[in-house]
């Protein structure tokens, strides 16, 4: 079992870095079916391979956590400057015509 826990680990370190949604729908369908693997027998325990399995998912899936709120946070900070941007840029353009229009009279004469 320990094997398709790192299967299914390394398929997810496979995905596209850019594409988070993606990366963490399959870090928790894999948690999901992990889970369901070593909670399937009614009562019985969980043999020790499996529990560590276990911690070896649920941490790989708090590292996969952080990671996607740091590109959040990235994503977010680059929002801000394009924002910031776009309104230096359209200030800048609102001037530029502004001085337009008030050149094009002298211009007419």
């Amino acid at each position: 079992m320990a094997g398709k826990a790192n299967a299914m680990a390394q398929t997810m370190m496979n995905l596209d870095p850019t594409d988070s949604l993606a990366r963490f729908d399959a870090a928790l369908h894999a948690l999901e079916g992990h889970l369901g693997r070593v909670f399937a027998e009614d009562g019985a325990k969980a043999d020790p391979k499996e529990l560590s399995a276990l911690q070896n998912q649920v941490k790989y899936l708090t590292e996969e956590r952080d990671q996607l709120l740091a590109d959040l946070e990235a994503e977010r900070a680059r929002v801000r400057r394009l924002k910031s941007a776009n309104a230096e840029v359209s200030d800048r353009l609102e001037a530029v015509m502004g001085a337009l229009k008030d050149m094009a009279p002298a211009m007419q004469d």
